[in-house]
């Protein structure tokens, strides 16, 4: 009496564990992607919220540098930004709109007074996030 599984036996299984793995590695990725988004996201909140403290604290004044005046009193450290198909970087690009918004990456902040967005804080990308919406005007 032979014991174990025959050929076609191991075959079936397989292909049944191919599928499985087939299903479920998209599944994973989307996953993947939902998750840095919405770290990014909860990381854009939070250094507005230091904006703001910050505005509050000055009078109704902007930070004008490149937000290193939020460290350590509002925020530990800048937070990097994590968007899908760019590496994470803490980095912020400053300057009026136009220089600001690099699409590099990281974060913008418009830092110069005499633009109409001083103060804004936004994802340094032109990209879309899962829901469709382009990154800077979150």
């Amino acid at each position: 009496m032979k014991r174990g599984f025959s050929s076609i036996e191991i075959l079936v299984l397989g292909v049944i564990f191919a599928l499985l793995f087939a299903f479920t590695v998209p599944k994973f990725k989307s996953l993947v992607y939902k998750a840095k988004e919405g770290s990014t996201k909860h990381q854009l909140v939070r250094v507005r919220n230091a904006i703001a403290a910050y505005y509050g604290e000055h009078q109704g004044v902007y930070p004008t540098d490149d937000l290193h005046s939020l460290v350590p009193q509002y925020l530990e450290k800048m937070p990097p930004a994590r968007v899908p198909g760019l590496p994470p970087t803490a980095h912020v690009s400053t300057g009026n709109f136009e220089q600001a918004f690099t699409k590099t990456g990281g974060w913008a902040y418009v830092n110069d007074p005499t633009d109409p967005r001083f103060g804004d804080f936004f994802v340094n990308t032109d990209k879309e996030d899962s829901y469709g919406k382009a990154w800077y005007t979150h």
